[in-house]
């Protein structure tokens, strides 16, 4: 089953495997060192061409037309705000999850004799912890592997993928001799530690296995897998991340994404990109560097990506402020209830609106708010409290013109901080400030007064994708923690609601467990995105379906409560319903 190849293709797999300079014969380790920064960079601001010739020596690696990634020493790129700029640091994305086929209408798409849609010709990609290539969840009737490729961006022991620069790239052939081999991780050494990408790939295509009553969505689909590497300590310690927490580089991400097209075109087979993770480190209106990314592919043929919004509902994660005249001033507390070491907090207002930020800790230190200009940076050390306290402005941020505040604050006092948010330039008085993500921020850091909506994470707030909100298919209710839009920028997210509570998994081990989160729901709206284009394919005329009108099938066979409107920000356009889709093509 071809699908046509285009210029976008063209480029990712053409001259980005060609280096014009020369690159240092140490190019791997300096990109796994801790001592290089991972940046990223807008190709129109910095032509590939000059930094293939210019700068060699900060290893360029080309993520597509729009970004490159370079890594330079830290001794000469220490991330901040105020120096390097806020869109050249990558961001951190983290885990999203601590019945569903038959209430999703998938069962009856997979069954009808007429339908019969299982995933046939259709590749299912996952940018996650990696998979458990061993497990019958993901083998055919005769025992070999339906994995077409893994990238594992942990083991150098191997090659990279073609024009990439670390990792271990393993092939079906590899798998399958793994697979027949006494010791499969002699052969193909990757494994999936935490569970998460084994359980999402399980999801949307793992091989149906009547005696565990389990079934993928799409169990005839092939899959290509990305096993991402951990975030470098410079990063985690810039955003003061917890000890233990997950953590994922988004330029690793936009790498793996390159990885996943690259494939799919050789496959010569549609794409159906799965992404799991999340953050709450953005603009939350889709203009992250991985948001572009995601977004252009999403207008490619044969290209389509599902989001999971996120658990973020009663985590007091999110702050929402409406000031009704210019000077006015709005404290915002941030309660921190027990010493951890630290926390980050994003302020975000859309332009040409102006704030300025001031602190008051538990023991009464004043940090005065400045007067904001580009590149305005305060480092103070309160003496009573043993903190430290750094806020970085950006009047205009590059990519998305707002005006972003980024606050740090390192051993935090107990006891309510206090921040002075104060407008000087007026339109309407609205803005919205983020802490970091459940999973990477302490437990004991929070709003005082928490606004549940606009909680979906990066990169769901994206227009373009598909992004699935969670609900408990067994009751039809939305799951307790399951993120609302809508975006910033007021743009309708979710998309559709999907099962994602108790969903049964194949297990990092043997045999098959549970989970509940947003990763789940999107893992089953994957799978449903995947049998549309199939039958797009086998059954209207052999249509390569856009990701528009995926989306717009989505809503047309969605399951509609009466009592509530439609579309809004927590259902979406409804719950997911695959079924209903066709049932909506011959009924009126």
């Amino acid at each position: 089953m071809n699908v046509p190849t285009d210029l976008y293709f063209q480029q990712l797999s053409g001259d980005n495997s060609v280096f014009l300079g020369t690159l240092p014969p140490d190019s791997r380790q300096r990109i796994l060192s801790e001592e290089y920064a991972s940046l990223i960079f807008r190709n129109e601001n910095f032509p590939w061409e000059e930094l293939n010739i210019v700068l060699p020596e900060y290893i360029p690696q080309r993520a597509d037309w729009q970004y490159a990634i370079l890594n330079a020493p830290l001794s000469d790129f220490s991330p901040s705000v105020s120096r390097q700029g806020y869109f050249t640091i990558p961001k951190l994305f983290t885990l999203l999850d601590t019945a569903g086929l038959e209430s999703s209408g998938i069962s009856q798409v997979q069954n009808q004799p007429y339908f019969h849609l299982r995933g046939e010709g259709i590749c299912l990609g996952f940018i996650d912890t990696g998979i458990n290539y061993q497990h019958p969840a993901f083998r055919n009737p005769d025992g070999s592997s339906r994995i077409a490729r893994i990238w594992d961006q942990t083991i150098q022991s191997g090659e990279p993928p073609e024009g990439l620069l670390y990792g271990s790239e393993y092939t079906k052939e590899q798998i399958n001799q793994a697979l027949g081999s006494q010791n499969p991780l002699e052969v193909v050494p990757s494994v999936d530690e935490l569970g998460h990408g084994t359980a999402l790939a399980g999801i949307a295509a793992g091989t149906s296995d009547e005696t565990a009553r389990f079934s993928g969505a799409a169990p005839d689909a092939e899959l290509i897998v990305v096993k991402l590497k951990p975030a470098k300590q410079y990063l985690r310690d810039y955003f003061l991340v917890e000890e233990n927490a997950v953590a994922y580089q988004e330029d690793d991400c936009m790498l793996a994404l390159r990885y996943l097209i690259n494939q799919s075109r050789k496959l010569g087979r549609p794409l159906v990109v799965c992404f799991g993770l999340g953050t709450n480190q953005g603009g939350h209106d889709g203009y992250t560097p991985l948001d572009d990314m995601l977004s252009y592919i999403s207008f490619l043929p044969a290209v389509y990506a599902v989001t999971a919004a996120g658990n973020e509902v009663g985590r007091n994660h999110h702050y929402f402020g409406r000031l009704n005249r210019p000077g006015e001033l709005r404290e915002v507390e941030v309660v921190v209830d027990q010493p951890n070491k630290g926390f980050t907090m994003e302020f975000w207002a859309f332009s040409p609106e102006v704030y300025t930020l001031g602190v008051i800790s538990p023991l009464g230190e004043k940090i005065s708010p400045p007067d904001p200009r580009m590149g305005t940076s305060q480092d103070v050390r309160l003496l009573l409290d043993n903190s430290r306290v750094q806020i970085d402005y950006e009047t205009v941020e590059f990519r998305s013109g707002s005006q972003l505040i980024q606050v740090r604050v390192e051993n935090p006092s107990v006891g309510s901080w206090r921040f002075q948010v104060v407008n000087k330039r007026y339109l309407n008085g609205t803005f919205h400030l983020w802490l970091p993500i459940t999973g990477l921020a302490s437990p004991h850091v929070r709003f005082l007064d928490p606004d549940p909506d606009t909680t979906l994470v990066t990169p769901s707030n994206n227009v373009n994708t598909i992004t699935a909100s969670t609900y408990q298919a067994l009751t039809d209710i939305i799951y307790l923690h399951s993120s609302r839009g809508l975006t910033r920028g007021e743009q309708l997210k979710p998309d559709i609601a999907a099962p994602g509570v108790g969903v049964q998994v194949p297990s990092r081990a043997t045999g098959y467990t549970q989970i509940t989160g947003s990763s789940a729901a999107a893992a089953i709206t994957a799978g449903a995105v995947a049998l549309l284009v199939q039958w797009g394919l086998q059954f209207n005329n052999g249509k390569l379906l856009s990701s528009t009108e995926i989306k717009n099938m989505l809503y047309r066979g969605a399951s509609r409560r009466p009592d509530l409107s439609y579309p809004n920000r927590i259902w979406g356009y409804g719950t997911l319903n695959v079924y209903g889709i066709f049932e909506s093509l011959v009924t009126i």
